[in-house]
């Protein structure tokens, strides 16, 4: 199930978000085929890499003084709870069709989501000002 993913005009961004894209690629494969620790292992991975990619954007917004930076980040934090929620209800054992239709239907549609709209707003506000922040673009 490829996923598509829009590119940005920064490239940390693009390269974060290919590598959310396999990712989440593996988990959907997960989802259809292996047994629930594989689901876990791998949506415990997804979550730390979200972790890591939102540290960088949330640093690049700050840089760069980016006036919805707490919206930005309360949906950031927000993603993270929901995240570390399927982790958490899989490790304590919960295998369900209803968890396994989040990895499948709605983690990709609030990714695609996420990426043409906040971050492509916060794209272009960075690229307009990251010459002068010293975020790489």
């Amino acid at each position: 199930m490829p996923i598509e993913i829009a590119k940005l005009p920064v490239a940390f961004m693009n390269d974060d978000h290919a590598q959310a894209a396999a990712e989440l690629e593996t988990l959907q494969a997960l989802a259809v085929t292996a047994d629930r620790d594989a689901l876990a292992a791998a949506t415990r991975q997804f979550l730390l890499h979200n972790q890591q990619h939102f540290a960088r954007e949330e640093a690049a917004m700050q840089a760069t003084a980016f006036p919805a930076y707490l919206v930005h980040k309360a949906e950031h934090d927000r993603v993270l709870e929901w995240l570390g929620g399927l982790v958490a209800m899989l490790d304590a054992g919960r295998d369900d069709t209803a968890l396994r239709q989040v990895v499948l239907d709605e983690i990709p549609a609030w990714l695609g989501r996420h990426i043409e709209t906040m971050d492509r707003v916060t794209a272009g506000w960075i690229t307009a000002r990251g010459g002068t922040s010293g975020v790489r673009v």
